[in-house]
């Protein structure tokens, strides 16, 4: 079986089982999947669900270390704040490469069935089995499509080189986009695994400037391209306790696609800082480019989905599925707003911030 096939087959296998249950982020208690019962038995929307961490769900007092203990029981509260009274068992296993926790639940008095253990505990296993598929595909993808890749950029190139000057200018310029297409293909194929890389990493926590890193990668582009005006405002002094080489990745797709999409603007003004809501620490990347419409939004960090035409502005569109990735993989969350020639702000948080 494909590994595509096998991972609808063990998605629509935890969607539909009557069984409410979720995935959660071992460290931060964010939720990271949740099936329809569950749904049903909280009373929230996915979207709003996914929001959300255990401790928001909690009636009362809530200790996170006993929130891993295997089996747990207490008090919670559906969205209308009515009680609910359940039982939580906790499997701990590897989710899209993040250390993770599938929880099953069931409300107190209902009982438990050895047949019902023995399908999770068969569930968990197939969980895990399709993500090494899906890993063991992803890199055979990689290996296999690059050899003829470069063959095919390699002898369409020779043409050009040795046979140039026979073609006429039509032929000259369908080699020319076949050289074109292919170096786009290869760049598509290095989004593909870093979005695979970034899954599978170990997470390196350490103290991280990122105004720092965030100078430098402005820099990077002022100089990649000399002619161009732009303004950076950069806040001093913005450190953050994560994974240095993630956060560089994810500061140079979030300040990329500003220059990019701020191309056009004759004064470029592009922004990175930090704020607190709540008493949560959350950074900001914001551009005046030509920014998008809301209601056209709800996919921005899906794979290969785009806001603009590739003939408008150049990409891949993975960037924003990596940098989502490595937001989660820290426990923290990202989100933007924007406004069709207004630019765009990409808000975003990393557990561990000071």
């Amino acid at each position: 079986m494909a590994a595509s096939d096998s991972e609808a087959t063990y998605r629509e296998m935890f969607e539909s089982n009557p069984q409410p249950m979720w995935v959660c982020h071992r460290e931060s208690l964010r939720f990271l999947a949740v099936n329809r019962a569950a749904l049903q038995l909280y009373g929230y929307r996915r979207e709003e669900f996914l929001e959300l961490s255990l401790p928001a769900l909690a009636a009362g007092r809530f200790d996170p270390e006993e929130a891993r203990l295997g089996t747990t029981s207490g008090r919670q509260k559906r969205r209308d704040g009515s009680p609910l009274e359940l039982e939580l068992s906790w499997h701990p296993l590897d989710f899209l490469g993040e250390k993770a926790c599938l929880v099953t639940l069931r409300e107190s008095g209902t009982g438990r069935t050895g047949e019902l253990e023995r399908r999770v505990a068969e569930f968990r296993s197939q969980l895990e089995g399709a993500q090494r598929e899906l890993e063991t595909f992803s890199y055979s993808v990689s290996h296999d499509l690059r050899a003829p890749l470069r063959h095919i950029d390699g002898f369409s190139r020779a043409l050009l080189d040795d046979y140039g000057a026979k073609l006429d200018a039509q032929g000259g310029e369908y080699l020319a986009r076949i050289c074109k297409a292919v170096a786009k293909m290869s760049q598509l194929i290095d989004d593909l695994q870093l979005l695979a890389r970034v899954a599978r990493s170990e997470l390196n926590r350490q103290a991280v400037n990122l105004s720092v890193t965030a100078q430098v990668i402005s820099l990077e582009l002022k100089m990649g391209t000399p002619g161009r005006q732009a303004e950076f405002r950069i806040a001093e002094g913005v450190s953050v306790q994560a994974d240095p080489r993630l956060t560089r990745q994810l500061l140079e797709i979030l300040i990329g696609n500003a220059w990019k999409f701020s191309a056009r603007q004759k004064e470029c003004r592009i922004e990175f800082g930090s704020g607190e809501r709540e008493g949560e620490t959350f950074f900001f990347v914001r551009d005046n480019g030509v920014g998008f419409d809301m209601a056209y939004a709800d996919k921005l960090f899906s794979v290969f989905h785009r806001l603009h035409r590739a003939d408008e502005f150049e990409g891949s569109g993975v960037g924003l599925a990596i940098a989502q990735r490595i937001v989660r993989r820290h426990g923290g969350r990202i989100w933007f707003q924007s406004a069709p020639e207004e630019g765009a702000t990409f808000f975003f948080t990393l557990q561990g911030s000071p």
